[in-house]
């Protein structure tokens, strides 16, 4: 699969419009059509981006290797991404992460019994 179909994959598979994708990656939406259809490539930056709006690696948009073939992100990467992301968090969001924390933890906790 070429980064094209890996992407346009990856948007409907998430229900990201085009336009979607482009505000957020502040292009246009032809530049997505482009990507997707024309053999148009991201700049570096972007492709970055592309990887981490879908959680994939920049591997995978490249290669387009099955989603299941991927390696397992380790705890400790996911440790320091939640720790970066709670850093940059007003104070009422950190609030709120904590709430939902709380109410995870009650979830796995009915789940064991």
């Amino acid at each position: 699969m070429d980064f094209g179909n890996t992407l346009k994959t990856l948007r409907e598979t998430n229900h990201v419009t085009q336009g979607q994708l482009a505000k957020f990656l502040r292009v246009s939406r032809p530049t997505i059509a482009g990507y997707e259809t024309k053999n148009h490539q991201p700049d570096f930056e972007r492709l970055i981006k592309i990887a981490e709006y879908f959680h994939v690696s920049i591997d995978y948009l490249i290669k387009g290797t099955a989603l299941e073939d991927r390696t397992p992100i380790k705890e400790n990467t996911i440790n320091q991404e939640v720790m970066a992301s709670y850093q940059r968090l007003s104070i009422e969001s950190k609030q709120d992460v904590l709430r939902y924390i709380r109410l995870l933890e009650l979830r796995d906790k009915e789940a064991k019994r």
